[in-house]
């Protein structure tokens, strides 16, 4: 440790030398000399001798006098006792951090001012003990000042790997640290900047909103024209407080553009979807494929039909890939799934303060995300009929504003809506708003349930064994004829989810090296051939829901707790559940 500040100390001992006459000599905690005067300039960079009285304070801790070297008891087993030259001494430990890093020593080489020096050997001590205080506090400055060059060092690296612009300012707003995305993506030098106020690069409204805040703003729009290019922006900016008092300003600058290709990123592996790789080749279902593939290109609203469990998403999937707006956010919202308090903050965003215990410096809304995207309306038919007025009002003027906001936000993406309900009849009880409706249906496309594409059901069962072969690690080889031919027959009121929920079932529980009919059989609803004919569509469906609640209940329970578990796993609303219950 004391190597790092050889120099200094060199220069101590040869001023302590210059100043008292004394010689000094400095070793370290393995007993290396690190400075010296005299006789032991000489020997800097040696090992003291062992056994001595300066490895005795080191051992120690203690202070040592030596009157006489070659007759006390500290140095009766030293190594150089016999060839030393040290008439008397004094040595002191250098403590840093409660550990003993050094020793000092002054040390009396002429036989005319021992006397003298054991004379005032009480000063001398009190000396030698100030020259290792300053020693340990040299090397405790030096200790710092490392730690702050490696902090700064540290904390300017991580500002520069940052994908996002950050500027420090002081206390009067003149810019001082630029990190390296900034330089980049802004087209400036370092030193162009620096010293220059904030408003060299921040309008100035938004300064005085800055100011009007006190420095603490978060996730701000701003746009900003590089090169003839605008370019938008998320600036946030955070107060530097030092004893309550701002002295600076850290401001971030988000590239609008790459958040969304980010968010993109986060959900592409699900969003790109072909309709090649929507199973089946039933006549009913390749019409539809067809359909969509067609409007696809073209920028217009879709609103998709069916039972639940036909696969509504994955066509709204497979039509945003394959328009021109692949390469954008693909935001699918459950209108069901979200609570009606929360349902416009959730869309739309609110703004910082609007509610209590929310994100402090507010929050997108879903629409502002996904705004030159694709944004998927399911379960369209749930949503209140408060929010249909706001929708509707967004989906027409292109623009919306955050809850608590006082300013428009322009968007543009395409919508698909699905529903599984009759909205015609919705509208004709008031249950839903017609120009909505009129708006959402400019391209219907009803998708048909899985009784009317038989002929898609074994490729679909062999599409679910080898996914669910693979999670649960499985070698499932097929089915047997018998219950290939059932599930043929069988009505499949749930449609492809249900066929995909019995696959998985049978999976996980199937013995042999192929699915029986067995063990598909209880799960279709062991009913006499010919039954499904004895009640309309309608109440066989109903009757299904019945028995795949009830029976989720028998299995997870009937708290509040397992009732949001089973509404997760039939994909729906807690809302939705809790009617269906008392409908029961």
């Amino acid at each position: 440790m004391l190597g790092q500040i050889r120099d200094e100390l060199q220069q101590i001992a040869e001023t302590v030398k210059a100043i008292v006459g004394i010689d000094v000599t400095i070793l370290d905690r393995d007993l290396i000399r690190i400075a010296g005067t005299g006789i032991y300039k000489s020997k800097v960079g040696t090992a003291g001798p062992k056994n001595s009285a300066f490895e005795k304070c080191l051992q120690t801790g203690r202070q040592y006098l030596i009157a006489d070297p070659k007759s006390c008891n500290e140095c009766d087993i030293c190594t150089s006792r016999e060839e030393c030259e040290e008439k008397a001494a004094v040595c002191f430990p250098i403590i840093i951090d409660e550990k003993v890093e050094g020793v000092v020593g002054l040390i009396i080489f002429e036989s005319e001012k021992k006397e003298a020096f054991l004379e005032k050997k009480e000063s001398y001590i009190d000396f030698d003990k100030r020259l290792s205080e300053l020693i340990a506090s040299k090397m405790r400055e030096k200790n710092i000042s490392s730690k702050l060059q490696y902090k700064s060092r540290e904390l300017l690296t991580v500002i520069d790997s940052v994908n996002e612009g950050i500027v420090i300012a002081d206390k009067k707003s003149s810019i001082v640290t630029l990190n390296r995305y900034f330089k980049e993506k802004f087209g400036v030098r370092y030193s162009n900047l620096i010293g220059e106020p904030l408003d060299s690069i921040l309008p100035r409204s938004a300064m005085e909103k800055i100011e009007k805040n006190h420095f603490s703003l978060e996730e701000e729009p701003l746009t900003v024209s590089i090169e003839n290019h605008d370019i938008e922006f998320l600036f946030s900016i955070r107060p530097i407080v030092v004893d309550d008092a701002i002295e600076g300003s850290v401001i971030t600058f988000k590239d609008f553009n790459m958040l969304q290709r980010s968010v993109f990123n986060a959900s592409e592996k699900n969003a790109i979807l072909t309709f090649d790789e929507i199973i089946g080749r039933s006549h009913a279902l390749t019409q539809v494929k067809e359909q969509a593939r067609l409007i696809s290109k073209q920028n217009v609203p879709v609103l998709l039909l069916g039972e639940s469990g036909t696969g509504k998403e994955l066509f709204a999937r497979a039509i945003h890939t394959g328009s021109d707006r692949r390469n954008r956010i693909f935001m699918a919202i459950n209108c069901g799934a979200i609570p009606e308090s929360l349902m416009e903050s959730e869309l739309f965003g609110y703004e910082k303060g609007t509610f209590t215990g929310a994100n402090s410096g507010g929050k997108m809304g879903k629409f502002e995300i996904a705004k030159d995207g694709t944004i998927f309306l399911d379960e369209i038919g749930d949503l209140p009929l408060h929010m249909q007025v706001k929708l509707l009002r967004v989906l027409e003027e292109k623009e919306l504003m955050r809850v608590g906001g006082s300013t428009t936000i322009k968007v543009n993406p395409r919508i698909i809506a699905a529903t599984n309900k009759d909205l015609q009849k919705m509208v004709e009880r008031n249950e839903f708003r017609e120009d909505l409706f009129y708006r959402l249906n400019v391209i219907p496309l009803r998708i048909p349930p899985l009784r009317e594409r038989s002929d898609d059901v074994l490729e679909l069962s062999d599409y679910f064994l080898k996914r669910y072969n693979k999670i649960y690690r499985k070698n499932i080889q097929g089915y047997t004829v018998e219950a290939q031919k059932a599930m043929a027959r069988y009505n499949w009121p749930g449609n492809v989810r249900e066929l995909q929920n019995l696959i998985e079932y049978a999976i996980n529980f199937e013995p042999g090296d192929r699915i029986s009919l067995g063990i598909i059989k209880s799960r279709m609803g062991e009913r006499e051939e010919g039954s499904v004919e004895e009640k309309p569509l309608k109440d066989l469906v109903a009757d299904y829901e019945k028995e795949v609640i009830n029976g989720m209940i028998r299995y997870y329970g009937d708290d509040t707790e397992a009732k949001k578990t089973i509404a997760k796993k039939l994909n729906i609303s807690p809302a939705t559940l809790y009617r269906k219950l008392e409908e029961q």
